[in-house]
């Protein structure tokens, strides 16, 4: 379990946003925090295939290859 610390208006706004969407601000928190996990991870593959583009150590690829790599980077 995590305890986070959050100033008031915080709060204030995690409870209004939470009742809005039907869910506990615990879920709400949850739910957040693993999209936005996805999309650091997806942005460091990004990265990481940009760098390798730029340095020379790949030409363009397919779709298909792009594809590939994506997934293997998920598992």
């Amino acid at each position: 379990m995590l305890t986070l610390d959050i100033d008031e208006d915080t709060a204030s706004q995690l409870r209004q946003f939470s009742e809005l969407v039907h869910v506990s601000p615990a879920q709400l928190i949850k739910h957040l925090l693993s999209e936005y996990l996805e999309d650091l991870a997806d942005a460091a593959a990004g990265d990481a295939a940009l760098a390798e583009l730029m340095n020379g150590k790949d030409d363009t690829i397919s779709l298909a290859e792009w594809e590939q790599q994506l997934n293997a980077l998920e598992r």
